[in-house]
């Protein structure tokens, strides 16, 4: 289990990843963010999928 800082953390930097992924026109960068939310989402909440 993470802990509350760790987890304000994640939350903090999934909101930044979302930003940066609504703004990239890179198709490749994108597709990498993209996998980086799915990751850090599933750390926040493991019996939670986005997909």
């Amino acid at each position: 289990m993470i802990s509350s800082e760790e987890m304000t953390i994640f939350i903090e930097e999934l909101y930044l990843l979302i930003q940066d992924y609504k703004r990239c026109n890179d198709t490749n960068l994108k597709k990498q963010i993209h996998d980086e939310i799915l990751v850090l989402s599933n750390i926040i909440d493991p019996n939670t999928s986005i997909i």
